[in-house]
C-alpha cells in the first residue's frame, strides 16, 4: 500500500480539531483532518464563543462570521431563575442583545451566542480556504504507530472500504471524551470523575416565550418543590428550537424510557405540545489528562480535559489547546522550533486544564445547595412570598457564577513554562468573575485599543513580536539579531501610547505568536540569543 506524507495528520472533526486544521492551514502548514462522521450537527452541544475564542477568530479573520451567525442580534440574552415558565420569576441576570452592545476595556471582543451547527461550517470552511488543508469525512483512524520519527497511520473510508496509509510528522487526536488515541497511548485521567448524568432533551416550539407569557431570555433555570432540577435554553430562536437539560437523573433511564412531555410539562408549568427533536443521555465528568502528548502523537479538547457544562469552558478550553499547538507545529515543521518546544506544549495546557475543570465542577456543585427545602416555593402564600424574595438574590449570587466568567476566559498565564522567561514580578489575582489585564511573562498580551481603531491584540498571530512601548525605548536590536540568527520570525513594532505603557510596565515586550508574553524588561538582555532559545525551545536563558 503505497503511503501519502502529510506533516500534521488531525483525527476529529468537531470544532476543536476544524480549529487546530484552520491555525495550521493559516500558518501555512498542509494537515489532514479525518473525521467518521458525516459532519453534520442536530443536537448541538456548544452554543457561546467565549471572549478569548472571539479573538482567535478575529485573528484568523472570520469574527464576522460568529457574529452574523443566525442567532438574531436583537435577543436579549439574560439568565433567569423561574419556579416554571408559567409560574414566578426569582430572579434575572441581565445579559443584553448583542446589537448595540460595545466592548469592555479588556477586549475588542465579547462573547458571542453561536450554536454549534454554525461554528462548526465556519471553521471547516475557513480552513478549507487554505490549499493545504484537506478535511475528510466518513473516514476513520484504523491504527497509528510512532516511529520515533514520524507517525505510520491506517485510516479507511467508510462508505468505500478504501484504506490508505498516511506517514504524517505528527499525528493530533481530537477525538473526543473517549479517545482511542489517548487509551492506545495508555494516558491517564485525574479529577473529581462523573459527576452525574444529565439529560439532554432538544424541542421545536414556535412562539414559546410568548405563549408561556414571559419576558425574553436565553438561558432559564428552573427550581421547584423539588429543587434546582434543569434548565432551559433557546439555541436557535429563528426556528424555534430549544434545548431542556434535567440537571440529573439516576443514569439508568434511556432515550426510550424517558417521559419527555412530564419534563416539559413541569418545566412550563403545564401540558404543553412541542416537536420532539432529539434526546440523549450523558454522563458530566470533571477528568483532566496526566499528559497532553507522548512522542509525536498529542491530544486536544475532550480528548485530555472533560468539563461541566457550566460555565461554557468545554470547547473554548480546546481551542485555546490548539492555538497553543498550533503555532509550535508550525515552527518545529518550518525548522526553527527547538527540540524542546512541543514539550512545552502538557506543560502549559495540562494546567490550564486542571484550572478550567476545578472551576466548572465548583460552579455545577454549586447547584446542589438548591436540592431541599422548597417544598413552599410555588405557593400563593406569605411562606412562598418570604422564600421566593429570599431565594431570588442566592441564586443570582451563587449559581449565577457560571455566568460571571470574565477572568476565567482571559486570566490564564502559563506559569512555569519552560518557554517563558520569568522577570520576578508577583502573579496577579486569578479570580474567574475578575480580569486583571497584566503584561507579566506568561499572561495573555493586554488588548488596548489604538488610536487609529485597533488593538493591540492585532499585533499578534503571524510571528513573534518585540513591542516597543515609547519613542524612547530600546531599539531592541539585540534581539531582533538574535531571532534573525535562529531563522525565528520576528518583527519590532513601536508602540506610542500612554495606556499601553502603563499596562505593558516595561519598555520591551516580547509576545509570542500564539499572543501570550514570552519575556519582558527595561533593556534589551545581554543575552538575547539565550533569551531566544528559551522561547523557541532550544535553551534556557540565564
Amino acid at each position: 500500500m503505497a503511503a501519502r506524507r502529510v506533516p500534521v495528520l488531525i483525527v476529529g472533526g468537531g470544532p476543536v480539531g476544524l480549529a487546530l486544521a484552520a491555525d495550521l492551514g493559516w500558518r501555512g502548514v498542509p494537515c489532514l483532518l479525518v473525521e467518521q462522521t458525516d459532519g453534520s450537527i442536530v443536537t448541538p452541544k456548544m452554543n457561546e464563543v467565549n471572549v478569548r475564542t472571539m479573538e482567535f477568530c478575529r485573528r484568523w479573520g472570520i469574527a464576522d462570521h460568529v457574529h452574523n451567525a443566525p442567532f438574531p442580534r436583537d435577543h436579549a440574552r439574560d439568565a433567569v431563575f423561574v419556579t416554571s415558565f408559567t409560574g414566578y420569576e426569582l430572579g434575572r441576570i441581565p445579559r443584553p442583545a448583542v446589537a448595540g452592545l460595545k466592548p469592555e476595556s479588556w477586549s475588542p471582543m465579547r462573547l458571542q451566542t453561536c450554536s454549534q451547527m454554525w461554528f462548526d461550517p465556519i471553521l471547516r470552511n475557513f480552513a478549507l480556504t487554505h490549499p493545504g488543508v484537506e478535511i475528510r469525512h466518513r473516514t476513520r483512524l484504523e491504527s497509528f504507530e510512532d516511529t520515533g520519527s514520524g507517525v505510520i497511520a491506517e485510516i479507511v473510508d467508510l462508505d468505500s472500504g478504501r484504506r490508505e496509509r498516511i506517514e504524517a510528522d505528527y499525528l493530533v487526536g481530537c477525538d473526543g471524551a473517549t479517545s482511542e488515541i489517548r487509551g492506545k497511548l495508555g494516558i491517564e485521567l485525574t479529577g473529581q470523575g462523573t459527576l452525574g448524568h444529565p439529560v439532554h432533551l432538544f424541542f421545536r416550539a414556535p412562539d414559546f416565550l410568548k405563549r408561556v407569557g414571559k419576558a425574553e431570555g436565553t438561558f432559564f433555570l428552573a427550581i421547584d418543590r423539588g429543587g434546582l432540577w434543569a434548565n432551559i435554553r433557546v439555541v436557535d430562536p429563528v426556528n424555534a428550537m430549544w434545548r431542556l437539560m434535567v440537571i440529573e437523573s439516576d443514569g439508568k433511564q434511556t432515550p426510550e424510557t424517558i417521559d419527555k412531555d412530564q419534563l416539559i410539562r413541569r418545566a412550563v408549568g403545564k401540558p404543553f405540545d412541542v416537536e420532539w427533536l432529539g434526546c440523549s443521555i450523558w454522563s458530566r465528568r470533571s477528568l483532566v489528562a496526566t499528559e497532553y502528548s507522548k512522542g509525536r502523537v498529542f491530544l486536544a479538547g475532550d480528548a485530555v480535559h472533560q468539563l461541566s457544562p457550566t460555565g461554557a469552558m468545554g470547547m473554548n478550553t480546546g481551542i485555546g489547546d490548539v492555538v497553543d499547538l498550533g503555532w509550535k507545529l508550525a515552527a518545529v515543521t518550518q525548522g526553527w522550533g527547538g527540540p524542546h518546544l512541543l514539550s512545552s506544549y502538557t506543560a502549559e495546557r495540562q494546567p490550564i486544564g486542571v484550572r478550567a475543570i476545578n472551576n466548572t465542577a465548583g460552579f455545577h456543585l454549586s447547584h446542589g445547595k438548591f436540592h431541599n427545602g422548597f417544598a413552599a416555593i410555588e405557593d400563593d402564600t406569605d411562606e412562598g412570598r418570604a422564600l421566593r424574595t429570599a431565594i431570588g438574590p442566592e441564586l443570582v449570587r451563587e449559581v449565577g457564577r457560571m455566568f460571571r466568567t470574565i477572568g476565567l476566559q482571559l486570566g490564564y498565564r502559563y506559569e512555569d513554562s519552560p518557554i517563558i522567561v520569568p522577570d520576578g514580578t508577583p502573579p496577579v489575582l486569578d479570580d474567574p468573575e475578575k480580569f486583571v489585564a497584566s503584561a507579566r511573562p506568561g499572561s495573555r498580551a493586554p488588548h488596548v485599543a489604538l488610536k487609529d481603531g485597533s488593538s493591540m491584540l492585532d499585533l499578534y498571530g503571524r510571528s513573534h513580536v518585540l513591542v516597543r512601548l515609547g519613542r524612547d525605548a530600546p531599539d531592541g536590536t539585540e534581539i531582533a539579531d538574535a531571532a534573525k540568527a535562529r531563522n525565528v520570525p520576528l518583527r519590532t513594532v513601536t508602540i506610542d501610547d500612554a495606556e499601553a505603557a502603563e499596562i505593558y510596565e516595561q519598555p520591551l515586550v516580547l509576545v509570542r505568536p500564539d499572543g501570550h508574553v514570552a519575556w519582558r524588561g527595561r533593556n534589551a538582555p545581554p543575552n538575547a540569543l539565550a533569551i531566544i532559545d528559551r522561547v523557541r525551545g532550544a535553551g534556557v536563558a540565564n
